[in-house]
């Protein structure tokens, strides 16, 4: 959940607050939306799919930045966000806007009432493809040139896979939403590269990708090309997230040249990643005076990575820690690359969590009581965690999240008006 709902958010959450738990999303109901409301599914435009574990929000802003320096315009859906749900749709960067948004909701409410009743179909429209639907069709008929598309939750089980992907984008794939879309690294692999099928050209991953992935790539898309991109020195956000962003970089360009190795594109530019900023991924901040990074990472690799990012810093020695973690099996397994004594698990108010997992010989604490603490010691601070966690430090620490990048590249380096 992002920190602030709106009340023009409604219709995207409405059939879920209905009928979650006793109902699943459906993939069929998503489908007849899209039909009602006349959503191009294998438009006449370059779709860029980016599924993965950890650092799909870097590789959709990257692969953003560069397609408008080739002077595209981009129509991004992006998921979850920050402050509030504008962020999901963005044209060439830009949230869309509130005016938009409450209209592309009133088209989406009244495509649901001509829609059977969710008991006659296989379930209900999940948010997130609300949000993959309605964005992509709102994008298009804005006038994108190309379409980035994150996914929600998963790839084969999520709204992504309704779309042509031409091109398919697979982060590392890690243990991560275990229970949700598969139970074991294969299954999650197998889900997630799902979201391609055979009209996929080519397939974006990097060098260091998890060999099970590798292999649901070459099984289920056997004709697409991969590009596998090697790791760059770190551009400044610690070593996994300039991977990401080396990849949201070549995958615009295979799009845009429709390359079909890493030989036939022109050599890769990655001085645009000085503009970027990433709030909640890998990001290095000043927070009352003392310095504080912040990370939606939840699971073991997510946490190394970013302690690896944290390590290169000697800013951040003798820092506290502040660990948000979802309702998953095995917490220990991720919080025991943390000092335990210079950590407090957090509890936001996320109403879908319970956090009863956490283990009762950590100090626990409630989301305003652990920030106060940690703000008023000076100490250097680490907070890793959920979205929701990410998203209302985010607020608290007045980020800027409308912006990916701090000037535009496009306009400073191909002369490109807006």
């Amino acid at each position: 959940m992002p920190a602030r709902l709106l009340s023009e958010d409604e219709p995207f959450f409405r059939e879920w607050k209905r009928h979650h738990g006793p109902m699943v999303r459906s993939r069929q109901r998503a489908a007849l939306l899209a039909e009602t409301v006349g959503i191009d599914r294998d438009p006449a435009v370059p779709v860029i799919g980016v599924v993965g574990s950890k650092g799909k929000g870097t590789t959709v802003a990257a692969a953003t930045q560069q397609l408008r320096r080739l002077g595209l315009n981009v129509g991004t859906v992006s998921s979850p966000p920050f402050i509030t749900n504008l962020e999901r749709i963005r044209f060439n960067g830009e949230p869309i806007s509130l005016k938009d948004y409450t209209e592309l909701g009133q088209v989406l409410s009244d495509a649901i009432q001509q829609l059977p009743p969710v008991e006659e179909t296989d379930g209900y429209l999940a948010p997130t493809g609300c949000f993959t639907l309605m964005g992509a069709h709102y994008l298009l008929e804005r006038g994108a040139d190309v379409l980035v598309i994150e996914e929600g939750l998963g790839g084969a089980t999520d709204e992504i896979s309704q779309f042509r992907l031409d091109t398919l984008v697979v982060t590392p794939v890690f243990l991560e939403h275990e229970g949700v879309i598969g139970d074991t690294i294969e299954e999650i692999a197998w889900n997630l590269v799902g979201a391609g099928d055979r009209r996929t050209e080519r397939v974006v991953t990097l060098e260091a990708q998890d060999p099970v992935a590798i292999r649901a790539i070459e099984v289920l898309l056997p004709q697409a090309h991969v590009l596998r991109v090697p790791s760059p020195e770190d551009l400044g956000f610690g070593p996994l997230t300039s991977a990401n962003i080396a990849a949201g970089y070549t995958a615009a360009l295979a799009a845009h040249h429709r390359a079909d190795t890493l030989e036939d594109l022109p050599a890769l530019d990655l001085s645009g990643a000085r503009h970027l900023q990433l709030p909640g991924r890998s990001s290095f901040l000043l927070h009352n005076g003392a310095p504080w990074f912040l990370d939606a990472a939840i699971s073991r690799e997510g946490f190394q990575a970013a302690l690896a990012a944290v390590s290169a810093h000697s800013d951040f020695r003798g820092a506290r820690y502040l660990v948000c973690l979802p309702d998953i099996k095995d917490i220990t397994r991720i919080i025991d690359v943390v000092d335990k004594d210079r950590t407090t698990l957090v509890r936001t108010h996320e109403d879908h969590l319970t956090f009863e997992n956490y283990p009762e010989d950590w100090a626990q604490a409630s989301f305003e009581d652990a920030v106060r603490d940690a703000e008023t010691s000076g100490d250097p601070v680490v907070c890793l965690g959920t979205m929701s966690f990410a998203a209302e430090m985010a607020e608290r620490m007045g980020l800027d999240v409308d912006r990916w990048w701090v000037e535009d590249p496009s306009a400073a380096e191909t002369g490109v008006e807006r």
